[in-house]
């Protein structure tokens, strides 16, 4: 069996709801499929050619290599594979990033018949945990009655390009597959390495998260991702209404996060330094772009094909993504579509401890007033039900609703504190925390926002010694100062936690 080489890297994709990768080496690019022109060729698995630059590809679909069914499926993408100077188109329903992996990792696949296999074996992705099936390019290469393109041309076109910017600076040579992108005229790169996936024609759902440049939610490997237009995170716009979308989908220490876009255009190669500096003030948010590549560094034909006018392609800076705020607090919430998975809180804080060791973000609603709850306590947020068979009208506690498998008991938070009743509205939401491995949902009158506390004060507490636990957790004596130049707020913090555990004691005590 051919040993494969594990760096720089494997670039992975997605057809017929597997996930396969190949070794990057032999990857060039991808680019739409559109219409294929039809080829003189007996093999099945050839569903005709691409035409790239003036070389006709043939294109396989590895569906019909491994007997599967073949459903159109839209906004399809065809990699250009190349082995030992010839070319090969594959149909793919997905780019899903590149990753790397060391070939000790790679578990090899042996089968009995003589034939080599095209599955070469598996490696676990080191991004995301995903088992990935890997291809040998050279069985694919000899796929019996598959022709392929012979590659010099391209190999020249690409010298006459790069040969004077190699003589020049020969110590920026790194070659890089940037992942080009367009939002309404302005155009991006992304260091295909910070790409997770990306998606065709996203459907997207409304959430209590859709504010700011949030628009939404999507379903996507089974949780649901906060969905940010590109444009309005960088400052730089929004994206056109009523126009097809797409979307890519990034990693980050917690969750994962999904950015609108017009169109993915496609994955090239790049040299690092043909990346040219951008001078930070022109930019709204200069810490999520790393510099900017001239269309001139481009093939002229993909330019002008996808009729950018910019004159460059503002490289956006996965660190930066990443560490920004807003983007973290959103993808903080995406939550698997199964039962409730417990958080990792060993770097925040606990129900009833102070935490000073770094500013917190707090989910902001109204109650009587504005109020602020540590974002890191909320599991979910659910739009209010207005069928919740209601228990008992004048008493806190509203019903129960089931997700996913879990009885949730509901409690009017206005109601709880204030002892009054609020009409239930459009924009009503449940707060989901969880309790010593219980959940609890928390009836709010509207939904505010996700903002970062740069202070929390604590005041002396309220009340006399005869209050209960329930009214001192109500009563809270902390607050956070929200929000920065004239929109700096104090806003009192409730503990939803500790109100529930409390709560949860009293009426277990009643009973």
């Amino acid at each position: 069996m051919e040993p494969i080489a594990a760096k720089p890297g494997f670039g992975g994709f997605r057809i017929g709801g597997m996930e396969l990768a190949l070794p990057m080496q032999v990857l060039r690019e991808v680019v739409p499929c559109g219409g294929l022109a039809r080829l003189p060729c007996a093999s099945p698995c050839v569903i005709g050619g691409i035409d790239l630059r003036g070389i006709m590809v043939p294109v396989v679909d590895l569906r019909i290599v491994f007997d599967m069914p073949t459903p159109r499926v839209p906004f399809q993408n065809v990699m250009i594979m190349a082995h030992e100077n010839r070319l090969l188109g594959l149909l793919t329903e997905a780019v899903t990033g590149v990753f790397t992996g060391e070939s000790k990792e790679i578990n090899p696949i042996s089968f009995a018949a003589a034939d080599q296999p095209v599955f070469h074996g598996s490696i676990r992705r080191s991004d995301n945990g995903t088992l990935v099936n890997l291809l040998s390019p050279s069985v694919l290469a000899t796929l019996r009655d598959v022709p392929l393109a012979d590659h010099r041309e391209v190999k020249k076109k690409a010298a006459t390009r790069t040969d004077a910017a190699s003589r020049q600076d020969k110590d920026k040579d790194k070659v890089m597959p940037v992942l080009l992108l367009r939002c309404n005229r302005i155009a991006f790169a992304i260091d295909a390495m910070e790409v997770y996936t990306t998606l065709s024609d996203p459907e997207i759902r409304n959430s209590p998260l859709a504010m700011g440049s949030c628009r939404g939610v999507i379903e996507h490997a089974g949780s649901r991702i906060p969905v940010l237009d590109l444009l309005e995170i960088c400052g730089l716009g929004k994206i056109e209404p009523d126009t097809p979308l797409q979307a890519f989908l990034i990693q980050l220490p917690k969750g994962m996060a999904a950015f609108l876009v017009s169109k993915v255009i496609d994955v090239v190669r790049i040299r690092a330094g043909e990346i040219i500096d951008v001078p930070a003030y022109a930019l709204p948010q200069p810490e999520l772009f790393s510099g900017a590549i001239p269309k001139s560094s481009l093939p002229a034909s993909r330019s002008q094909q996808e009729a950018i006018l910019a004159s460059q392609f503002l490289v956006l800076r996965g660190a930066g993504l990443k560490s920004n705020h807003e983007i973290m607090a959103l993808a903080d919430v995406s939550s698997p579509q199964q039962p409730f998975i417990h958080q990792d809180r060993s770097q925040t804080s606990v129900a009833g401890k102070k935490n000073t060791s770094r500013k917190r973000d707090m989910v902001t609603y109204l109650l009587r007033s504005e109020t602020a709850t540590p974002f890191e306590q909320i599991r979910e947020i659910l739009p209010f039900n207005h069928s919740i068979p209601v228990f008992e009208q004048t008493g806190p506690l509203l019903g129960m609703i089931v997700i996913r498998g879990r009885s949730i008991p509901v409690v009017c938070l206005h109601r709880l504190m204030t002892g009054q009743s609020t009409p239930a509205s459009s924009s009503a939401y449940i707060l989901v925390v969880e309790i010593d491995n219980e959940v609890m949902g928390f009836a709010i009158p509207a939904l505010k926002s996700i903002e970062t506390a740069e202070w929390e004060p604590e005041l002396p507490q309220f009340g006399g010694s005869a209050d209960d636990d329930l009214k001192r957790a109500i009563r809270s004596n902390k607050l956070a100062q929200i929000g920065n130049g004239n929109a700096i707020r104090m806003l009192p913090v409730l503990d939803l936690e500790k109100i529930g555990r409390a709560f949860r004691a009293r009426q277990l005590s009643a009973a």
